[in-house]
């Protein structure tokens, strides 16, 4: 039976390389991302030789991240010995068309799949937001040139450093201000939270980010995690609306002076929120990156 514990951070050595290297691109494959929001999700995990395991929730409501590593068949055995064990049925969440894949080849018509919108991630070509050609883009160019006109020998763009963190924890609290009548207060806090535990480990999880500034001050930042040899996945992006196109901005600066060695920049799902839909939606993603949830029937 698979023994699962809490997340740490010294478990990034280890499992990440493993995660990374399956290429599923998703959100939930990544070891930062993971580690990030595990108090939220309740998430623990087990290593188990070549294999990550993955498993959120409590009790009744545990469901997997299929494994990753090695091979479903034997994997996913694993799992329902674990699950069998406590008497539940085994379910999954994120599955991705990837994955599905590897588990109906193993187990032929033993799982039942749900697609789930909300959870797609949006997957679009680096080269095309840091340059945004054509007409599809004219809106967010004029936006950001609307940026470089107003705030033009005043602002500043740079690579994230360790020396810009506690800069950009003073103005996540005074962004949480702004943002305090949109959302509620709680999660903003949790959110904070996330990005300090975040931050804690720039250096030691491998992050980018980036930070622009008008007149000295910060106005708007970024940080990224590669979770695949082509791909960065924008974790957090935050601005002050207070200046005209600044989230247009940091969105073109980032990717095009922060993520030039890749091919695709993953920022995530929209949760089911139809003014975020749209919003990453207008960026023409190349890719919806479907993923279900699995219930094993057998």
């Amino acid at each position: 039976m698979l023994e699962f514990r809490p997340v740490h951070e010294n478990d990034y050595e280890l499992c990440a390389p493993i995660m990374s290297s399956c290429g599923y691109n998703s959100t939930e494959s990544s070891f930062v991302i993971l580690y990030t929001w595990c108090n939220l999700y309740n998430t623990e995990i087990c290593m188990d030789g070549d294999t990550v395991y993955v498993r959120s929730g409590k009790g009744d409501d545990v469901s997997y991240l299929p494994p990753l590593g090695g091979s479903f068949e034997e994997t996913l055995t694993k799992i329902y010995e674990t699950e069998k064990a406590f008497g539940r049925t085994p379910r999954f969440h994120s599955v991705t068309e990837k994955m599905r894949e590897g588990m109906e080849r193993a187990f032929p018509g033993e799982f039942e799949f749900e697609e789930r919108r909300k959870s797609f991630d949006y997957i679009y070509n680096r080269e095309e937001l840091a340059t945004l050609p054509g007409k599809k883009y004219h809106q967010k160019r004029n936006q950001v040139n609307k940026f470089l006109k107003r705030y033009d020998g005043r602002f500043s763009y740079s690579n994230m450093t360790k020396d810009d963190i506690p800069e950009i924890l003073e103005f996540q609290k005074k962004w949480i201000k702004l943002a305090a009548d949109k959302d509620g207060i709680e999660v903003l806090q949790y959110e904070t939270t996330a990005i300090e535990k975040l931050l804690a480990f720039f250096e030691e999880f491998g992050l980018r980010g980036g930070v622009l500034r008008v007149d000295g001050k910060v106005c708007a930042y970024c940080i990224g995690a590669k979770i695949s040899d082509d791909t960065v996945d924008v974790m957090v992006e935050k601005g002050d609306y207070a200046y005209d196109g600044v989230y247009q901005a940091i969105n073109k600066m980032f990717v095009e002076h922060s993520c030039s060695d890749v091919l695709l920049i993953n920022r995530e799902e929209d949760m089911g929120i139809e003014g975020l839909r749209k919003a990453k939606m207008s960026y023409n993603p190349v890719e919806l990156l479907v993923k279900y949830g699995a219930i094993w029937k057998k």
